[in-house]
This record gives C-alpha cells, sequence and structure tokens, in this order.
C-alpha cells in the first residue's frame, strides 16, 4: 500500500509499504478514505518536533480520519464489513491509575495515531481495535467523519470547563479547535465572542453560533468585549497557541473567571502575569486531547449535516 512519510523538517516523501493484517480477536481493518491535517501535524512538519516529543525517524503523520470496515476480527460486534466509521486516534492501556480514572486521553502509555514514534493515517490500509472505531451516521459522509476528532477536543473542552449555559464567553483562534468550541456552545452563550486574523474563519464562525466576531489584525478582541461587557467574560478559551494570545485572556477574563487553554504553542515556555491571574482568583483548565466524546461529536455532526462543508 502507498504511505505518506515524513523524513526531515517540510519533506514528504510517498512509499509503499505492506498492507498492515489483523492479529487480535478484537480487531478492526480499515481502508482509510479521509484524513485531516492537525495542527500538531504542521508542527512536526514544520520543525520535526512538539516540545519533547521530537521525530528522530522517518513517521506517517495524520490521527483524523474515516474510512470503511473491510475485514474485522472473529470477537468484534461492533462493526462489520462495508461499515463506514470514524477513527478514536488514541489506544489508551486500560490498566493505569489514568485509565481507572475516566481519563484514557491521559494513560501514560497511550499509543497516539501520527505522534512518534507511532505511525499515523496518511495511508491506503490502518488496523484499530475494536474499541477505537465508531460507526459513522448514515447522514456524514467520510470528510465529516475525519471532523468527528476535532470536533471531539472542542466538546471534551467545553464540557471540561466550568461553563453554565447563559454565561459570556470568548474564543480565540477559529481555526478547527476553536470553531469546534464555538459549535458546541451554539445557543447557550449571551455572548459568544470569536476572533481570528482571516475573516473567512470569522465568517464560518458566525454561521455556526458567534455572536459577534472580531478580525484581530483590525481590533482588538478586549476593546470590543469591553464595549458590550464591563467586567469581562465568564470564560475564555485560547485556541489560537501563541504567547500574545495566551497573555490576551487574563485581560478577558472577568474576576473569577475561568481560562480553558486548547492551543499549542510553539515555544516550549511562555510567560503569564502571576499577579493578575492571582488578583483575578482565575482559574485555568489545561486541555489535553479528548475523552469518550468522539460519539458525541458524531451525533451533533448528525444533527447539522453539512455545515462544515461551506
Amino acid at each position: 500500500m502507498k504511505a505518506a512519510f515524513l523524513t526531515a523538517p517540510q519533506k514528504v516523501v510517498l512509499a509503499q509499504i505492506p498492507e498492515p493484517t489483523i492479529t487480535r480477536d478484537d480487531e478492526v481493518l480499515i481502508q482509510v478514505k479521509c484524513v485531516g491535517i492537525c495542527g500538531s501535524d504542521v508542527h512536526y512538519f514544520l520543525h520535526g518536533r512538539i516540545g519533547d516529543q521530537i521525530v528522530r525517524e522517518r513517521i506517517i503523520l495524520g490521527h483524523e480520519l474515516a474510512g470503511q470496515v473491510v475485514q474485522v476480527g472473529p470477537r468484534v460486534t461492533k462493526v462489520k464489513k462495508g461499515d463506514r466509521v470514524a477513527v478514536e486516534p488514541g489506544i489508551s492501556c486500560g490498566q493505569c491509575s489514568q485509565c481507572h480514572q475516566g481519563k484514557p486521553n491521559l494513560c501514560s502509555r497511550v499509543i497516539f495515531l501520527g505522534t512518534p514514534p507511532v505511525d499515523g493515517a496518511l495511508r491506503e490500509f490502518l488496523v484499530m481495535p475494536e474499541g477505537n472505531v465508531i460507526k459513522l451516521p448514515e447522514q456524514l459522509s467520510y470528510r465529516e467523519g475525519a471532523l468527528a476528532e476535532p470536533l471531539a477536543i472542542g466538546v471534551y473542552a467545553v464540557g471540561l470547563s466550568r461553563f453554565k449555559p447563559g454565561q459570556t464567553v470568548a474564543v480565540i483562534g477559529a481555526g478547527p479547535i476553536g470553531l469546534s468550541v464555538i459549535f458546541t456552545l451554539s445557543g447557550s452563550c449571551s455572548s459568544l465572542f470569536a476572533s481570528d486574523l482571516f475573516s473567512w474563519r470569522l465568517q464560518m464562525a458566525q454561521a455556526i453560533g458567534a455572536t459577534d466576531t472580531v478580525l484581530a489584525s483590525q481590533q482588538s478582541l478586549v476593546d470590543q468585549v469591553a464595549k458590550k461587557i464591563q467586567d469581562g467574560v465568564d470564560v475564555v478559551f485560547e485556541a489560537a497557541g501563541k504567547e500574545e494570545t495566551f497573555q490576551q485572556c487574563l485581560a478577558l477574563a472577568r474576576i473569577s473567571g475561568e481560562l480553558v487553554f486548547i492551543g499549542i504553542p510553539d515555544q516550549e515556555t511562555i510567560s503569564l502575569n502571576p499577579h493578575l491571574l492571582r488578583r483575578k482568583e482565575l482559574t485555568v483548565t489545561n486541555v489535553r486531547r479528548s475523552a469518550h466524546t468522539t460519539e458525541i461529536a458524531l451525533n451533533l455532526l448528525a444533527k447539522k449535516p453539512g455545515v462544515f462543508s461551506r
């Protein structure tokens, strides 16, 4: 089969490798139909690393995928040959304390597609455990199925936060993850601000639920929020991954508000004003991938098929 390997920063090579085979009774062989490009893939492509996760030898990237089942092991009952499926890309051990606490995304032994040294989904066929495979609702395309993974992060981030219906929210960064947060929150905020550097992203943000949009190259999100909400917003979701946007969160949040950090910064360390954090008594919540939300994400997409295909 064909597979796309990252062999050096900014160099991808197409190569022929053997097709994978089922080796366990609970495994599923999938023909990959669609793969999304995550921000983490871009980091690996451009820099060969994310913090201490370093690409040391050639690797197949990609973990946002959907495909068709072509073979199942004898103990598989959830799916059958011919089914269209989305894939949860993290294979957790099920034995560690994090797994027992319902946090498989924090499993210390997790095998995550496209994260060094584990090969990912930019290939024609892939074998995954049955527990990582979810049937696509009939009305969803493979493209929408591949969007389930980033949307699951947005769903997870909102669930992890202290957000309550009717509160005010700002989302910094209207890329796939920021849009996933907005889509999840749609209709439940009294005000939902979105900011980004690209107007076409803000158009999508408005179409799926943002009440106010700010083009960051021309306007200050802090100023725009202050015009409408004097004391700041209840929850700020950071989904841009820039040091300046992490700093911006502190100014946007009200006293006793919450900062939810999802974006992956280029730098290994960033600075935050500890005095402002303390004086405002802000809660800081960090998001690591997702847990138990892929099926929820698919059901949300199924209620509005085609919303991300505009």
